[in-house]
C-alpha cells in the first residue's frame, strides 16, 4: 500500500511556536545530530527566507496525543497532532535558533530589497533586523508533508528517510543509519552519548558533528564480530556492516554490550582526556584491548599503568622498569583503513599488554 502524506503548509512563525509547544519534535535516532551547518549555510537559509527563494519541504510522522490545555479558565483535554521530524531538522532548528536570537548572520551577507527598500542584514541577530525583514521571515510559508504514525512501519520510515537524503550531502555513516533501522540506530546513538566519547576521547567537534565517533564504535563491533568477514575498515565497509544488524539481532546485542563494557572500564580509569590512544584511528584497538583486560580480571589501576607505559613505548621513552618495545606504529600512517594494518594495530596492542602483565607477574 502506498504511503499517504497530508500536505499542510506552515509559516516560520507557526514552526517556531510548534517547537516551543513540542508539537514538532526531533526524536528519530536515524536523524542527523544538531549543529551540522556552519554560519554561512545558516545565513544563506535565512537570506532565502527573506528573498522568498525556494526552501525544500519538510517531512513529519504525525501521532495523535491527548494533552491538557487551559480554556476559559478551566483545564480541558485536547487531541493534537505531535509531528516527529523525518526530514528537515537542520532547516527548522536553524529557523528556530535564529528567531530566538541564538546567532547573528554572517558579516558577509549582502543587503536585501523588500518593496524597493534596501535593508542591511549582515552580522545582525533577528532582533536587530528591521521590522519589515522580520515579517518576511516569520510569514514565510514552508511546505510540509505528514504521514500518520499508525499507518506506517518503522521499516517504511527508515526507507523513506534514506530516499529523501540519497541526493544530499549526508556522510556515508549517516545514510547507513537509515538502513540500520530505528531500533539499532537508537542503540548506537545511546553508545555515542557515553561519557567516554564526549569527555575522555579525542574526537573533535567536527568529528562528532559528522558522526565519526559512531563510525569508530561500529568499527569496534565489526572487529569483534567473529561472524563477519570484512575486507577493510573504510567508512564504506563499516556502513555496509551496520546494515547487517537486523540479520542476527541477539549476537549484535552481545557486541553492543561488549563495547559498552569496555567503555565503562576505560571511563573508570581515565581522569582526563586521552589525546593519543582514543583518537579515531586508535579508538577501536584501545577498546578491544581494554575489553580483553577486563575479561582477564586485570584491575583498572593496573591497566592504567600499562596504558601509560604503552604510550612511553610508542615514543621510545626509556627508564621504565620493564623494557617491552612495540612496533605498533608500523601499522599506522598511510593506508590505516587496510585490513592488515587495522588487525596489526589490534594484535600488537593486545600482544604488548599481555607481555607486560606476563613479565610483571614473573617479576613479582
Amino acid at each position: 500500500m502506498a504511503i499517504e502524506f497530508k500536505n499542510v503548509p506552515f509559516s516560520v512563525k507557526q514552526i517556531v511556536k510548534m517547537i516551543d509547544k513540542e508539537t514538532i519534535i526531533f526524536d528519530y535516532p536515524i536523524q542527523r545530530s544538531d549543529g551540522q551547518w556552519k554560519i554561512d549555510q545558516k545565513s544563506l537559509l535565512i537570506d532565502s527566507l527573506i528573498k522568498n527563494y525556494p526552501i525544500p519541504a519538510v517531512y513529519f510522522v504525525g501521532d495523535k496525543e491527548e494533552i491538557t490545555i487551559t480554556k476559559g479558565g478551566k483545564e480541558v483535554s485536547d487531541l493534537v497532532t505531535v509531528r516527529t521530524t523525518l526530514d528537515g531538522k537542520q532547516r527548522m532548528t536553524n529557523f528556530y535558533s535564529y528567531v530566538k536570537g541564538e546567532y547573528a548572520l554572517s558579516k558577509d551577507m549582502k543587503p536585501v530589497v523588500i518593496d524597493a527598500q534596501e535593508y542591511e542584514i549582515a552580522n545582525k541577530t533577528f532582533e536587530e533586523l528591521d521590522e519589515e525583514v522580520q515579517d518576511n521571515i516569520l510569514s514565510r510559508t514552508i511546505t510540509s508533508y505528514t504521514v500518520e504514525g499508525d499507518i506506517v512501519t518503522d521499516e517504511e520510515i527508515a526507507d523513506l528517510l534514506f530516499r529523501l537524503n540519497n541526493g544530499v550531502p549526508m556522510t556515508t555513516q549517516q545514510k547507513s543509519k537509515a538502513l540500520m533501522g530505528l531500533k539499532w540506530a537508537e542503540k548506537i546513538n545511546d553508545l555515542g552519548e557515553h561519557i567516554l566519547i564526549h569527555n575522555l576521547a579525542a574526537f573533535s567537534k567536527s568529528q562528532i558533528r559528522t558522526e565519526a565517533h559512531i563510525t569508530a564504535l561500529i568499527q569496534t563491533m565489526m572487529m569483534l564480530d567473529g561472524k563477519y568477514e570484512y575486507i577493510n575498515v573504510s567508512q564504506k565497509v563499516i556502513s555496509e556492516y551496520s546494515q547487517t544488524f537486523q540479520d542476527d539481532p541477539e549476537y549484535k546485542e552481545t557486541l553492543i554490550e561488549k563495547v559498552k563494557e569496555a567503555m565503562d572500564y576505560l571511563s573508570n580509569i581515565l581522569g582526563k582526556k586521552e589525546k593519543l590512544l582514543l583518537k579515531k584511528v586508535h579508538f577501536p584497538m584501545t577498546l578491544i584491548t581494554a575489553l580483553e583486560a577486563k575479561q582477564k580480571g586485570i584491575q583498572e589501576e593496573e591497566f592504567f599503568e600499562w596504558l601509560t607505559y604503552f604510550k612511553s613505548a610508542l615514543k621510545e621513552e626509556e627508564g621504565s622498569e620493564i623494557e617491552i618495545p612495540t612496533n605498533y606504529l608500523e601499522y599506522t600512517g598511510s593506508g590505516t583503513v587496510d585490513k592488515v594494518k587495522a588487525i596489526g594495530r589490534m594484535n600488537e596492542m593486545k600482544r604488548h599488554m599481555n607481555e607486560y602483565f606476563n613479565k610483571k607477574e614473573v617479576l613479582q
